[in-house]
């Protein structure tokens, strides 16, 4: 029993060091099976009417696109924003977002091409229209600031840019925009305090996040987590971003000279630590450059470069020797 106590001290070490990098206080945070969980809490947190709608981009990751195709059985209209050259404008977003929209939902860092959205844009649009900003944090939570007070919910994967591992996602929340939300998933974890066999089904939820844990989370991984973090703790966000931008300027020049199509904004503001490059045979492409201890993520008719503190310039240029040896081999 004292070993159960210290694993729960863990998993609120962990919720306070999530909480502080997401600049807000830990019991907003709630630690789901994985991101997609809360984006799904995140929809169904809505009143939704006939005659509403959703905005989302059709470049978006399927787990936030995938939870509205449920909404049109309600009458409820899902609209696509369409991306150019596979970048997402603001005044794209802006024209879709009217008095009917009740979710904006938005990767602060895209998967399939690095671009980083200004959260606090994205914000001003929701809010302006008197919607609810929905934020998938995963490309960047770890490696860029993530300012969750501009954010209504804001969901994370763990095993990216955070260095932990499957089994556990973050999911947050912001009670003073959204109030009082009820779970659509409740067990024992979810309730403060169980009525007794005289009410058996009385449900008393948490007044915190915690209410959205119907049972006990990962709690393996969360020992990863908060392991991880710790060693995160030492560099700001900041810090982070500015390291992994530096070297991301000359991946994509790099890139560039060489003639590839780098679908990434070069722009510093517009990007976090991915840089993407469009390739035929991307799978291919990762597969070789792995036998050449180069690992990088191959799918979608592009190749994902990603870079974070534990890099350097010697990566780069080992990046683009392994590349350039696929082209002109030996």
């Amino acid at each position: 029993m004292a070993g159960r106590d210290e694993i729960f001290d863990v998993y609120s070490s962990a919720k306070r060091q999530i909480g502080t990098l997401l600049g807000i206080s830990p019991d907003r945070v709630a630690f789901l099976a994985h991101a997609s969980e809360g984006l799904n809490q995140a929809v169904a947190a809505v009143d939704w009417r006939s005659g509403d709608n959703a905005v989302v981009a059709d470049i978006e990751f399927p787990s936030l696109r995938f939870p509205l195709s449920r909404l049109r059985d309600l009458g409820v209209e899902v609209r696509t924003i369409r991306s150019r050259n596979h970048y997402v404008s603001n005044d794209d977003i802006a024209t879709a977002v009217d008095s009917r929209t009740r979710l904006l939902l938005v990767s602060h860092v895209s998967y399939l091409t690095g671009q980083r959205l200004n959260l606090a844009r994205c914000a001003e649009i929701a809010r302006s229209h008197g919607a609810w900003l929905a934020v998938d944090a995963t490309h960047s939570l770890g490696v860029a600031p993530v300012d969750a007070e501009l954010c209504d919910f804001v969901v994370s994967a763990c095993y990216k840019w955070l260095l932990a591992t499957h089994g556990v996602g973050i999911f947050a929340y912001n009670p003073a925009r959204v109030g009082v939300i009820t779970p659509n998933i409740v067990g024992w974890h979810s309730v403060a305090e169980r009525a007794g066999a005289a009410n058996p089904l009385t449900v008393d939820l948490h007044t915190d996040a915690a209410r959205f844990e119907a049972g006990n989370p990962s709690l393996l991984s969360l020992f990863v987590l908060d392991n991880a973090l710790r060693v995160l703790s030492p560099f700001a966000p900041q810090i982070c971003l500015d390291h992994t931008l530096s070297l991301g300027d000359a991946l994509i020049a790099g890139l560039k000279n060489r003639g590839l199509n780098v679908i990434t904004p070069t722009p510093e503001s517009e990007r976090a630590g991915n840089v993407c490059f469009l390739a035929e045979d991307t799978a291919g492409i990762a597969a070789r450059l792995a036998m050449r201890d180069v690992l990088v993520w191959g799918s979608e008719g592009r190749v994902r470069v990603s870079m974070h503190l534990y890099n350097d310039a010697a990566d780069i240029s080992q990046f683009f020797a392994a590349l350039d040896a696929l082209n002109h081999p030996p």
